[in-house]
């Protein structure tokens, strides 16, 4: 944050506690001086953020670059972008903390406006029903925080798509070589690489979250701060789940742990050992196992815990630096607590999942925001409704191996 602005918003609250005192002693002209006084800081905030917007281009060109034909115009068009975002999101701010009846400049509700017909343009069904757009900015941190976590993002391949349905193209691996010939001799044909589509639908998912009006009666920064973290950390939850457990068909992921099209190594009577893991791992191609991995969740790493090789050491090994770090033959081991456990048994994969699965990412945020509609205007609360597209599919089905039925403690 920019010095003046902390400066600014420290008198702000300042005269916001004065104004609030005065009140309270029944001294309302005084108060109304003093609310007129920040009304009046909160405008040199505004213009201050607007600011702090705008890139200024250097006056002097560095030594040695000579500016092509068209570079002048292209950084104005720059400028002009960034102008606009920042417009746009001072008015995205406003709307999460005073709803409709922001009070926002002829600039930021064209800009507002603009944004709400690009959200209804990409919304099947009744275009009206659109919600407005996260802005960029807010997009980018949402994802950051979400790889700052324990996220699916981080262990599968994410393909961003521009529509909401779709395919990728695959080609399944073959072991097919090429036969020795003699001089002048017929060559045969060869069986042409099978090709297939892994195909997408992305689904939305959504929910609505309820804040007190007196939670959100901070700054519009500080409440659009704390919707982004509350649907970062639902919006993560989601994601996970549908990838491990996701039932698939029209309206859901096909889960990894769900899914039919990988191979599976069941736990046999007589229980899970050293060599059933050893079956599970090599089950993998070794072409796969080049940035392999265990995913499994914390029950199943304490049942892998009491497993010993012959001369005693656990199979699980430990990184002595990091805390719930493991290794087993030498792979790394993801441990994600979304993955279920039923009665008294889990399962464990194995494989290349950047290979093995896609999540195909619509990348379409969408926020609305009221203080009216719904119970809220009765419970002074402001609801903000959050939705967002994803679909996840098996690719690569030679790539992941999983064990199933293995046993743990309830």
């Amino acid at each position: 944050m920019d010095p003046k602005e902390r400066e600014l918003r420290q008198q702000l609250a300042a005269l916001k506690e004065k104004a609030q005192q005065l009140i309270n002693d029944g001294k309302t002209d005084e108060a109304r001086a003093i609310v007129k006084e920040a009304e009046g800081i909160s405008a040199q905030i505004e213009v201050v953020r607007s600011l702090s917007g705008i890139s200024t281009p250097p006056v002097t060109p560095p030594a040695g670059n000579v500016d092509e034909p068209g570079d002048d115009e292209e950084r104005e068009e720059k400028r002009k972008e960034d102008r606009k975002g920042a417009t746009y999101r001072s008015a995205y701010e406003k709307y999460l903390k005073f709803g409709r009846n922001a009070d926002m400049t002829d600039e930021e509700r064209k800009a507002f406006k603009d944004a709400q017909s690009e959200a209804r343009s990409m919304v099947e069904g009744e275009k009206s029903a659109g919600g407005i757009l996260v802005p960029e900015d807010d997009s980018k941190e949402i994802i950051l925080q979400k790889k700052s976590k324990k996220s699916i993002r981080n262990l599968v391949a994410v393909k961003p798509v521009g529509t909401l349905s779709g395919s990728r193209p695959k080609r399944r691996g073959t072991d097919l070589k090429m036969k020795n010939y003699d001089e002048k001799t017929p060559i045969d044909k060869m069986e042409t690489p099978e090709y297939t589509d892994v195909k997408y639908k992305v689904h939305k998912y959504g929910g609505i979250f309820e804040a007190t009006n007196e939670l959100i009666d901070d700054s519009a920064v500080d409440i659009s701060t704390e919707v982004k973290d509350w649907y970062t950390e639902i919006s993560l939850n989601t994601e996970n789940d549908e990838v491990f457990n996701g039932i698939g068909g029209e309206n859901s992921c096909e889960g990894i742990f769900v899914s039919t099209k990988y191979a599976t190594v069941p736990v046999p009577a007589a229980g899970l050992d050293v060599k059933l893991l050893r079956k599970v791992k090599n089950k993998v191609d070794a072409a796969y196992r080049l940035g392999a991995k265990w995913v499994m969740n914390t029950a199943a790493t304490e049942a892998l815990a009491d497993l010993k090789y012959a001369d005693g050491r656990s199979v699980l090994v430990p990184d002595p630096t990091q805390a719930d770090v493991f290794k087993l033959f030498s792979y790394p081991v993801e441990v994600f607590d979304d993955i279920k456990t039923e009665s008294n048994t889990t399962k464990i994969a194995f494989g290349n999942f950047e290979e093995g699965y896609f999540f195909f990412d619509r990348k379409v945020l969408e926020a609305k925001t009221t203080d009216e509609g719904g119970d809220a205007f009765e419970n002074d609360t402001t609801l903000t409704r959050i939705i967002q597209r994803f679909d996840g599919k098996p690719a690569n089905e030679d790539a992941i191996v999983i064990l199933t039925g293995v046993p743990v403690e309830a």
